[in-house]
């Protein structure tokens, strides 16, 4: 599990950066927008009149400065993601030392400072910081707005001034000409965040419809690696260790004579369902449906190491199931159904094969062979699982469970030169 988490983190990464780039982009032509609304509401109001006009000024210019610079570190040469929370630092520094400033040079009690026009700010900064896909900025924000304030506040204050502020200080035609301005600004971010996360859900939704698409024609975990690095991904292929499954019913050409084409339907589906609920849990892919048989396979496309085990214990579950299957069907007075299962290891070429027109996932070489031999040699036992020596050895059955599994004194398998260890499931 943590093999596949490391490899899902990996994949995503790129995405991730690539998103977080983009949003230092947005945000910083976010920023050098709101600074041109509020210059142009500063001076049309007159604020440049104020005694504070220098100050106001000064933090615009240097904001923009800094809105230029981010935009420069946006670029994909320049760009890393730890960038963001230097930024949104300086955001939180500079706002808190424009609000201190502007209450020290008029002479106001720091306590004002909720009162200061500029203070209204800090949502729009917070905002900015929320277009981001983590939490640090906004923290970030926040902790270096209120450190600087505190630090400010405290170490420099007032320094003995005479308070010769004014209500219009607070409450004059420009400062609530700039309240209202940082009020419409905030709103327009607001309208941008939202713009942008529901891009993303939409984006999300489109991705997560493609896989649904690729799910009716492929396995889940297939179709997730076409859906995430396309169908080349599949197509060129690869050589690797699986473990191959084969699951027959006995007698079913006897069983279907005895039922209508809709029991049979039925039947069919049922016992397609037992299969591919055991096959999912035990973290395998049904490869095809032939007819009464099917085909899985373990380990694939991720190359799971536990492919093995998760092979032998899918199978024991089947026979499980298909017990408590024909416990229902005796009580319907309906035929009890056997299966029979084939199970190896070893090494698979695994990918999508056809032609252009028409093609399919699955895996070929000489393990898929033994695995459907296994199952043919299946119908001769007692318990109709047969599996083969290196399977149990490599999945650790070997000597953990030897008591359970019993050693077949014939093991030729037909068409094959070779000679494979076989036993079968001891009940």
């Amino acid at each position: 599990m943590m093999a596949t988490n490391s490899s899902a983190e990996s994949y995503m990464r790129p995405f991730i950066l690539r998103a977080e780039r983009e949003a230092q982009m947005v945000s910083a032509f976010a920023r050098l927008a709101v600074i041109a609304i509020a210059m142009t509401i500063f001076i049309v109001a007159g604020g440049i009149h104020l005694p504070v006009a220098p100050v106001v000024l000064t933090y615009l210019i240097s904001y923009a400065l800094v809105s230029v610079v981010s935009a420069i570190f946006s670029l994909k040469r320049f760009f890393n993601p730890w960038m963001s929370l230097f930024f949104t630092a300086i955001d939180g520094i500079s706002l808190a030392l424009l609000i201190g400033f502007a209450l020290r040079i008029t002479g106001s009690p720091m306590s004002l400072h909720g009162a200061v026009p500029g203070f209204v700010f800090i949502f729009s900064i917070l905002i900015l910081s929320t277009m981001r896909y983590t939490i640090g900025p906004t923290v970030v924000v926040f902790v270096s707005f209120t450190a600087t304030w505190i630090l400010f506040s405290n170490i420099l204050g007032n320094g003995g001034l005479p308070s010769n502020s004014n209500p219009d200080f607070f409450f004059g035609t420009v400062q609530n000409a700039a309240r209202w301005g940082f009020l419409g600004i905030a709103t327009v971010l607001c309208l941008l965040a939202v713009t942008r996360r529901r891009k993303t859900l939409e984006d999300a939704i489109l991705a997560a419809n493609k896989s649904a698409n690729l799910s009716r024609y492929l396995p889940d975990r297939i179709a997730d690696v076409v859906a995430k690095q396309g169908i080349d991904a599949l197509t060129s292929g690869k050589q690797q260790n699986a473990t191959v499954m084969f699951v027959d019913i006995r007698g079913f050409t006897g069983i279907s004579e005895q039922l209508a084409p809709a029991e049979l339907s039925a039947l069919l589906s049922e016992f397609r369902s037992i299969i591919s609920v055991e096959v999912n849990a035990h973290s395998g892919i049904i490869d095809k449906f032939i007819g009464d048989a099917v085909m899985a396979i373990f380990g694939v496309p991720d190359g799971q190491t536990n492919g093995e085990l998760n092979g032998i214990s899918c199978a024991l579950s089947i026979l499980d199931k298909m017990k408590s299957f024909n416990d229902h069907r005796r009580l319907a007075l309906q035929p009890e159904i056997h299966v029979t299962v084939g199970v190896h290891c070893g090494e698979v070429f695994a990918g999508a094969v056809g032609t252009e027109n028409r093609m399919e996932f699955t895996v070929l070489g000489d393990t898929v062979n033994i695995a459907a031999r296994l199952q043919e040699a299946a119908k001769t036992t007692k318990s109709g699982l047969v599996v083969s020596q290196n399977l149990l050895d490599t999945s650790g059955c070997f000597p953990a469970d030897s008591q359970n599994w019993r050693a077949l004194s014939e093991n030729s398998i037909r068409g094959r030169v070779g000679r494979v260890s076989l036993y079968e499931y001891a009940q």
